[in-house]
């Protein structure tokens, strides 16, 4: 790692794991009510063994003769007076079909897992075996789950209205494509496929809620990437003004985007509390969360680059198809849009041209999960570079340098029209190639392959970009919070965050210490409830410290300022002879003439007046008073974060196990605030996308199946499945925000797997193999190895479907 910067007292370590390694963590699960309150329901959900059937009748009449339970109820009985679930992203894309979606299917089902109908208990064991008694009469039609056969004309309909499947046909075009191919000495062409993958968090989705029928309010405790958005989606369906709705966000067993929105299943068991004014308690189970939960990545893609001889890429044309599932959720449809804008990667490409379609299947919709559209634009681009590398007998890296967007040219825009705030890739790419001795594995792998060995070794790079924060759209502030100097001295943070375990009670806590240059143990901040006066859109996209944490550092500076107003009156003294120290305010050269902050603050509890008052938080109109300030903050732009890494590989061709000597990233996340956070986030992120390359992947039948339904089929890694990661920075600040900084928190998704699939192809080269899909199980590399060896390997020129063609 680079030179670690030293915290403020008290901030060595994440000041948030205590709880969590002593056993007091409180998951939803964990909650207990007040007393007085009865105990919850608890929900159960029937759902659809078929991925596509009508629904004749259900009947319900076994399940509440069940001991125990308290009431059962069908889809059609419970929403038929709730509005639609809402794809609150439709104003992105005005070419967008979106077809009617309840919380609970109703009349008929569209996969495996859809939720048809629930039963309520005392407790859950009741609750289940009334589950299993519930009979539907379903009429099975016709099915589709591969969503190139999905684009067919005579492929079956998901919604007969839509007339297709299709949902979304969009696109980008920026440059001259086709002077560019015309003018290319050579062109690749590939197909590329970003498998489905379970986002699989160590807790499933998880919900509680209290009415209380008297005061016709609602409490509710997730497990949520977003307390505003739930409580403004809750009040949506439940009809109650969102002040009448108190959310808390429990404890979070990781979330990596799959949490940011509710499916339909939580809107229900809120419904249910408010209909029988009785808490209701739906916890998920592995199997659930696995096999009805949503998705993400699911997305193939035909490419092709144009070229010239020494390497340089003149333009690519792109045809992508997504694949959403049954409805639309998050913002899956749109995800190929989102690839579409981050083609150009790390590099100068002249001209670029994507060509969309978003495409409705039988299986659970895909949405947000961690890197949500960037792993894939990375893929892409990186694929390609080695492509162009391998077809020209060139070396990947010289081809790399050949097309690198140099430092002097920022901020850069895009064929695309994206524009990059900042970076500095060619000093990443140069570091992590230092770090990894690349010429020296060159060379190793030079005399490997004349020595005919069986194991295979292969060098895989990637320099790639990642989009962080993004600007407002207009509609508020995306994130506020408020800092307050307490009368014992001690600063309290308040902000409206959703923590996921990412260290945010560690980083904002770092950002107030600096402010007032008092230990961090002085510090104490609160997140995950709606009612604090502070605002956040959600935890997600590699935003939190550039938006929560510069609202943060601009309150804080700002009740410092009130601060040190204060006591320049007190002291009578200059603003500019004064000093913040150790918890005073001291006048510079004489000590004994100080003040303490939590003097200070009586003070203006006392007498309001002292300061000027700030207005009530617009977010959910809490007044902010006493020593306190306000603030918020929305970005003008997007942070473009970046990184380089290098995976050294070895194949054995007789069991095709792959195994990873070493594996180098480095990172460039602006300027870094906590190093330590920082390393266990790219630390998380290489995992799941390391994962990706080599283990994980959703299957299902042509029956819509899902044949990975169980941690014995769907392979998360372990940590004996990982190697040891080599880490280092690059920092250069992003002019977006007061503190300099991007995001990482997805860096390890976006790079690792086209860093490992190109080692991996590094290391086939040998044997002729040009393409292989993700993950590389070793029984899809035995095979590639021994129909390379047979001389039986097929690897057609790749052709996009016919709906891409003029």
């Amino acid at each position: 790692m680079s030179e670690h910067h030293a915290l403020p007292a008290g901030l060595e370590r994440r000041t948030e794991d205590y709880r969590l390694i002593t056993g007091h963590a409180a998951y939803v699960d964990d909650v207990r009510l007040a007393a007085g309150r009865p105990a919850p329901l608890q929900m159960a959900v029937v759902r659809s063994p078929y991925a596509h059937a009508r629904i004749n009748s259900i009947q319900l009449d076994a399940a509440r003769a069940v001991p125990g339970v308290v009431a059962a109820y069908a889809g059609d009985e419970l929403v038929e007076h709730l509005p639609l679930m809402e794809f609150m992203f439709a104003q992105m894309a005005s070419e967008l079909k979106t077809p009617a979606r309840h919380p609970l299917a109703v009349g008929k089902v569209r996969y495996v897992g859809d939720p048809v109908a629930v039963v309520l208990a005392e407790d859950i064991y009741a609750a289940l075996d009334g589950r299993d008694l519930v009979e539907v009469d379903y009429e099975p039609l016709s099915s589709v789950t591969d969503p190139e056969q999905a684009l067919a004309a005579d492929a079956p309909l998901l919604y007969e209205e839509l007339g297709s499947n299709v949902v979304l046909r969009s696109g980008t075009q920026g440059g001259d494509v086709a002077a560019a191919f015309a003018q290319a000495d050579h062109t690749v062409t590939l197909r590329l496929e970003n498998q489905r993958l379970a986002p699989a968090s160590m807790e499933p989705r998880a919900c509680l809620f209290d009415f209380d029928a008297e005061q016709q309010r609602l409490t509710a405790w997730l497990s949520s990437q977003s307390v505003f958005q739930a409580r403004n989606t809750l009040a949506r369906f439940l009809a109650l003004p969102p002040e009448q709705i108190q959310v808390y966000n429990a404890d979070v067993g990781g979330a990596f985007g799959a949490k940011t929105l509710f499916l339909g299943e939580e809107i229900i068991t809120a419904v249910l509390a408010k209909q029988l004014a009785r808490p209701v308690k739906w916890i998920e189970d592995r199997s659930e969360n696995l096999q009805a939960h949503m998705h993400g990545r699911g997305q193939i893609n035909y490419v092709a680059a144009a070229c010239t001889s020494e390497g340089r890429l003149l333009g690519l044309r792109v045809c992508t198809i997504g694949d959403v599932g049954a409805f639309l959720y998050s913002i899956g449809p749109l995800l190929p849009l989102f690839s579409a804008n981050m083609l150009s990667g790390a590099y100068q490409i002249p001209a670029i041209e994507c060509q969309v379609a978003s495409v409705l299947t039988n299986k659970v919709p895909t949405g947000a999960y961690r890197g949500a559209g960037r792993p894939e634009a990375a893929y892409i681009v990186e694929r390609t570079i080695e492509r162009v590398a391998h077809e020209l007998h060139l070396d990947p890296v010289e081809v790399r340098r050949r097309n690198l967007i140099p430092s002097d040219a920022f901020p850069y825009r895009t064929a695309g029209g994206l524009v990059y705030d900042s970076g500095n890739y060619q000093v990443a790419l140069d570091k992590a190639l230092t770090l990894a001795d690349y010429a020296g594995w060159r060379e190793r792998q030079r005399h490997w392959r004349a020595q005919s060995s069986s194991k295979l070794l292969g060098i895989g790079v990637s320099t790639f970009i990642e989009t962080t924060g993004g600007a407002s759209r207009g509609q508020g502030p995306q994130e506020a919070a408020t800092v307050r100097i307490q009368r014992d001295g001690t600063i309290l943070v308040q902000s409206a965050v959703a923590h996921n375990g990412q260290g945010h009670f560690t980083t904002f806590a770092q950002i107030a210490a600096e402010a007032f240059g008092v230990p961090g143990s002085q510090v104490e901040v609160r997140l995950n409830d709606a009612s604090l006066p502070g605002y956040s859109t959600g935890t997600n996209a590699s935003r939190i410290t550039q938006t929560s944490g510069s609202a943060i550092h601009l309150a804080a500076q700002k009740v410092r300022t009130k601060a040190l107003q204060l006591a320049s009156q007190v002291l009578e003294a200059a603003m500019d002879d004064l000093a913040l120290e150790q918890g005073r305010i001291v006048v510079r050269g004489v000590p004994a003439r100080a003040i303490e902050l939590g003097e200070l603050a009586r003070m203006v509890e006392e007498q309001p007046d002292l300061i000027e008052r700030e207005a009530p938080n617009p977010a959910n109109n809490v007044p902010i008073e006493g020593l306190a300030a306000w603030h918020d903050f929305a970005s003008t732009g997007t942070a473009i974060a970046s990184g380089a890494h290098v995976a050294i590989v070895e194949i054995d061709s007789e069991t095709g196990d792959l195994e990873i000597l070493r594996y180098i990233a480095v990172d460039d996340a602006g300027h870094i605030l906590n190093h330590y956070l920082t390393e266990a986030q790219v630390h998380g992120s290489l995992a799941q996308g390391i994962g990706q390359a080599l283990f994980e992947g959703v299957v299902y039948n042509e029956d819509g199946q899902n044949l990975t339904g169980t941690f014995m089929d769907y392979a998360v890694p372990t940590a004996g499945q990982l190697p040891s990661f080599e880490l280092d920075l690059v920092e250069t600040p992003s002019p977006l925000n007061p503190l300099g900084a991007k995001g990482v928190g997805e860096s390890g998704t976006i790079g690792a797997p086209p860093t490992i699939v190109n080692a991996a192809l590094d290391a086939l080269a040998p044997l002729g193999v040009k393409s292989i899909d993700m993950p590389l199980t070793p029984e899809k590399l035995w095979a590639v190895i021994r129909s390379a060896q047979h001389g039986t390997l097929q690897q057609p020129a790749p052709e996009p479907p016919a709906i891409f063609r003029p």
